[in-house]
C-alpha cells in the first residue's frame, strides 16, 4: 500500500513539473518572436535560449541560432568592423531554416549581405580613385583640353586675299575673340561652382532624415550618417540606445538615404 501512495506521488509531481516546463517554454518563446518582430535580435536570442534550456525543440534551436547571427551582425556592423559583420550574416543567410519566421530572418540576413556588398564596391571604387599617380591625373587633364576655334590656324587663300592693312585689324579682331572666349568660359566655371554649392551638406541632408522621421515624436531615436552610396546619395543609420542590462546596445530603427541634388529622402528597406 506504501509503494502504491509514493509512486501515486512521485507521477503526480512529474506532472506538475512538466506542466510548469511547458508553461515557461512557451512565454520564453512568444517573448523571443515578439522581440524579433521589433528588430531586438540580443533580447530574442536570450529568449530562445531560455527556451531550449527548457524543452529542446528544432524550433527553439533555430530561432535562437538565427536571432544569434542578427544580434551579433548588428552588434560588428556599429562598431565599424564589416568584415566580422559580414561572416555572421552569411551565417544567417545560409541557414536553412524550417519555420516561416526562421526563413524570414534568413531574409533579412540576405539583405544585410547585400548591403555590405554594396559598401564593399563603393570604398573600392574611391581606392581606386585615389592611389592615381600624377602622370596619370595629367594625362586625364590634357584629354579634357579642347582648342578654341579661333585659335586654329587660318587657311592660306584668306590670308593672300586680305591687305596688310587688314591683316593687322584681323590679327587684333583674333586677339579680341580670344579675350572673349576665354571671359565666356568663366561663367561656366561659375556656373559648376553655384551648382555644386546648392547640393545639400551632410548635415542639412540629416536634418532632412529628421524631418522625414517626425523624430520630435520619438524623442528617444537617433541619426548618424553611415556612407555615400554608389548614386553619391547620403545614407543614414535611425536606431536607439537600449540600456537593459550593464552593458547596454542599440536598436536599428530603420536606414534611409537622401539625394544631395533633389532633396529626396527615402527609405533604403522599403
Amino acid at each position: 500500500m506504501r509503494k502504491r501512495v509514493t509512486a501515486l506521488v512521485v507521477l503526480t509531481f512529474l506532472l506538475m513539473v512538466a506542466g510548469c516546463t511547458s508553461r515557461e517554454y512557451d512565454a520564453n518563446m512568444d517573448l523571443g518572436k515578439e522581440q524579433v518582430q521589433e528588430e531586438n535580435y540580443l533580447e530574442a536570442y536570450d529568449a530562445f535560449k531560455l527556451a531550449y534550456k527548457d524543452q529542446e525543440t528544432d524550433e527553439a534551436k533555430e530561432l535562437m541560432e538565427l536571432s544569434k547571427y542578427l544580434a551579433d551582425g548588428i552588434s560588428h556592423y556599429e562598431e565599424k568592423d564589416f568584415e566580422a559583420a559580414l561572416t555572421a550574416f552569411e551565417k544567417g543567410a545560409g541557414y536553412e531554416a524550417k519555420t516561416k519566421l526562421g526563413k524570414k530572418m534568413v531574409k533579412i540576413a540576405d539583405e544585410w549581405v547585400t548591403k555590405i556588398d554594396h559598401m564593399n564596391e563603393d570604398s573600392s571604387d574611391v581606392v581606386e580613385e585615389e592611389t592615381l599617380s600624377p602622370e596619370e591625373e595629367a594625362a586625364l587633364e590634357e584629354q579634357n583640353i579642347e582648342v578654341p576655334a579661333d585659335v586654329k590656324e587660318p587657311e592660306k587663300s584668306e590670308v593672300n586675299t586680305e591687305p596688310k592693312k587688314t591683316e593687322t585689324n584681323s590679327n587684333s579682331s583674333d586677339s579680341s575673340n580670344s579675350s572673349n572666349s576665354s571671359s565666356a568660359d568663366v561663367p561656366k566655371d561659375q556656373d559648376q561652382n553655384k551648382e555644386d554649392s546648392k547640393k545639400l551638406t551632410v548635415q542639412e541632408a540629416e536634418q532632412l532624415v529628421k524631418d522625414f522621421i517626425e523624430i520630435e515624436d520619438y524623442p528617444y531615436l537617433r541619426v548618424q550618417y553611415d556612407h555615400d552610396d554608389e548614386k553619391g546619395d547620403y545614407i543614414f543609420q535611425v536606431f536607439e540606445s537600449v540600456e537593459d542590462n550593464e552593458y547596454g546596445h542599440t536598436a536599428t530603427w530603420g536606414w534611409y538615404g537622401v539625394n544631395p541634388k533633389t532633396k529626396e529622402v527615402y527609405d533604403i528597406m522599403q
